[in-house]
């Protein structure tokens, strides 16, 4: 008997001491999504709105507090934005069409959908400085890409191509966010 009783008070007291029990915050955080490399069409709602980094529940967040939390990180974007588009010309050059381009319009973003979107290592790529834009010099990750179309020879037969030429600078960092809850560790 004095056993039982010994039981029944020392949950009586567990269940006191729970009620009373210090808030003890934890983060639950649904799957991330992905966002954008555009830092603008991004909207974190968790207290600061700080998309550099991921937010977490602490003892001033009330339990049950929800929010959406945008946090930046780096690697590889989705395909689609991958790279981005700082200039793009074409030209008339006194050569013969070599490399000749693999699709009919001049277009920039067609040449990147025909690549794959993948720069890394093309017999496409030319040569230039990356002072050549203000983005590039920050990040180091810009590559021109080109290639000729064939005209018609010139009257004095040598020969004639159209260059397309593009330069991508590479995005590094892009924007991911999820469903946050904030609940009592206690209460779980």
């Amino acid at each position: 008997m004095k056993r039982q009783l010994y039981i029944v008070l020392l949950m009586a007291s567990a269940a006191a001491w729970g009620q009373n029990a210090p808030y003890r915050p934890v983060t639950l955080r649904a799957p991330a999504q992905y966002l954008s490399t555009n830092e603008y069409a991004v909207e974190d709602t968790c207290h600061g709105h700080n998309i550099l980094k991921q937010f977490s529940c602490n003892k001033n967040t009330p339990d049950g507090y929800t929010c959406f939390d945008v946090y930046m990180t780096e690697g590889d974007p989705v395909d689609s934005e991958r790279y981005t588009l700082l200039n793009q010309s074409v030209s008339e050059v006194p050569e013969s069409a070599q490399p000749q381009c693999p699709f009919q319009q001049l277009d920039c973003a067609e040449f990147l959908r025909t690549l794959r979107y993948n720069l890394n290592f093309s017999w496409f790529i030319d040569n230039f400085p990356s002072s050549s834009f203000p983005q590039c010099a920050e990040t180091y990750s810009c590559t021109r890409i080109s290639c000729l179309a064939p005209l018609p020879d010139a009257a004095d037969g040598s020969p004639r191509a159209q260059k397309l030429s593009c330069v991508f600078k590479k995005n590094q960092i892009f924007f991911l966010g999820s469903q946050i809850t904030c609940k009592d560790k206690n209460t779980r």
